[in-house]
């Protein structure tokens, strides 16, 4: 007799969409070609939101900048013995949102 498990869907934050963005920006460097297989308007998006998300973890303090980095797996260590990863990412993960609503390339994944 066969089961039917039901699926669970797992909704991801705008947030989350957005820094998935961004890491799969920063991983890009300069082989940004699609082999012509890649929708431009989607290309441009993808770059502005890419952009724009950059722009807004530089602004970032030294040590929000770097718990973003280590909780997206672009560092690998924790610099700040002293300090709490998991408070760091939280204050920058609402400076981040706020932000993020406001900003035009990236607004639209909170909707």
């Amino acid at each position: 007799m066969k089961r039917d498990i039901p699926i669970l869907s797992i909704k991801r934050s705008p947030f989350d969409v957005c820094m998935d963005i961004w890491v799969s920006w920063i991983s890009l460097k300069d082989a940004q070609h699609t082999g012509g297989s890649g929708n431009l308007q989607d290309t441009k998006e993808f770059m502005k939101a890419g952009e724009a998300v950059e722009r807004m973890i530089n602004d970032l303090t030294r040590l929000q900048w770097w718990a973003v980095r280590k909780a997206r797996g672009i560092c690998t260590m924790w610099r700040y013995p002293d300090q709490s990863f998991e408070n760091a990412f939280n204050a920058a993960e609402d400076i981040l949102t706020k932000k993020m609503r406001m900003d035009i390339d990236t607004k639209r994944y909170f909707n």
